[in-house]
């Protein structure tokens, strides 16, 4: 077997020790053997690697149909094997379980990373999310949050405001503070030397996708380096998103994966303008323009409001709350708009007539 069995005390070794007879091995897949229920949980576990169907079989089921008085304190002890908490993980739908794996910091990354990835219960994956250390150490957790459709918008926003902060992008006085402010509760930041590491440090680039003067956006526009961008895997594109020049934004906001483009709300350097033709686009996610609405230093803009009631992909309930504020004339744009819903202009005719017959 090796692996894991090499790494059991020696005094457990001899339950699980292939060259045993079968119905030895098969007791002990049972659970019937004379150890305390911790030792039973690392020899079963072990077994479960034994190379006969049968034994594995065996002590599958045994594992499955462990009590929670045996199981949950291995979840939740920090010398427990990281190779047992893995296989609970990836075979329970127990939600208290995953709850203890995800915090026991004993937890492979890469299990937290499965995780990541297939759970849809939110709270668990706020939860992981929540874990800063875990956030800015692990590329594959990142990665494997942004490719699950059930991460909210508010675990988006928690993960790119570690990993701006980490960088400094969000020491700004616009939306960076104000979206962290608002993720503390319940959640400790720590300074980079407490969390150590990252593997934002091994990523760089070139300088012309960094770089704000128009002769470096002329040069970026031009060519490979701009055409790098396209390819970049996650964790390079959410870096770049926070950091890029002008040009690097007008790409990645645009991008299929939701971290990426909720990033680029978060780059000190985007311009009110780029907000406003955000707001306008066609080919952002609903979830950007949500955000957009829901950042006050943006949401005050006059042009973001228009921008946001005259565009179809914004949320009807957010266009409807901006109606109100905007101008006659631009009221009768609305009116006429054809490519928007039913309920946005003629809520705009109303508000029109009302105007009308205050004499505003």
């Amino acid at each position: 077997m090796g692996g894991f069995t090499d790494k059991l005390p020696e005094d457990l070794k001899k339950f699980v020790d292939p060259s045993l007879p079968k119905e030895m091995r098969l007791m002990a897949a049972r659970g019937l053997v004379p150890i305390s229920p911790r030792d039973i949980l690392l020899v079963v576990f072990s077994l479960t690697m034994d190379g006969d169907e049968e034994v594995e079989k065996e002590a599958r089921k045994t594992l499955e149909s462990m009590p929670e008085e045996v199981i949950e304190p291995v979840l939740v002890d920090e010398s427990s094997p990281p190779e047992l908490l893995d296989f609970i993980a990836r075979n329970t739908g127990n939600e208290s379980y995953l709850e203890k794996i995800i915090l026991n910091r004993a937890t492979d990354d890469s299990t937290i990373a499965y995780l990541a990835e297939t759970l849809h219960n939110g709270s668990l994956v706020e939860l992981i999310a929540s874990n800063q250390v875990r956030i800015l150490r692990s590329s594959a957790i990142v990665e494997a949050l942004g490719q699950n459709p059930s991460v909210s918008p508010s675990v988006m926003d928690r993960v790119t405001s570690f990993i701006s902060l980490y960088l400094g992008t969000g020491k700004d006085d616009g939306v960076e503070i104000e979206t962290v402010s608002q993720l503390k509760d319940g959640v400790t930041t720590l300074s980079n030397e407490e969390i150590g590491e990252s593997f934002l440090d091994e990523i760089s680039f070139p300088e012309e996708l960094l770089e704000e003067d128009e002769e470096a956006i002329r040069r970026s526009s031009q060519g490979s380096p701009l055409d790098r961008v396209v390819h970049m895997r996650l964790p390079e594109k959410l870096k770049l998103a926070l950091m890029g020049n002008r040009e690097v934004r007008r790409i990645l906001v645009r991008d299929s994966n939701r971290l990426v483009a909720t990033a680029v709300l978060k780059n000190p350097r985007l311009t009110d303008s780029e907000v406003i033709q955000i707001a306008q686009s066609r080919t952002v996610d609903e979830y950007l323009l949500r955000e957009i609405a829901g950042t006050r230093k943006w949401a005050k803009l006059y042009q973001v409001k228009v921008a946001l009631v005259n565009n179809p992909k914004t949320p009807t309930d957010v266009a409807l709350n901006f109606l109100r504020h905007l101008r006659y004339r631009d009221l009768r744009s609305v009116v006429w708009n054809r490519d928007l819903p039913g309920v946005i202009t003629s809520t705009a005719k109303r508000i029109l007539k009302e105007k009308q017959d205050q004499g505003v």
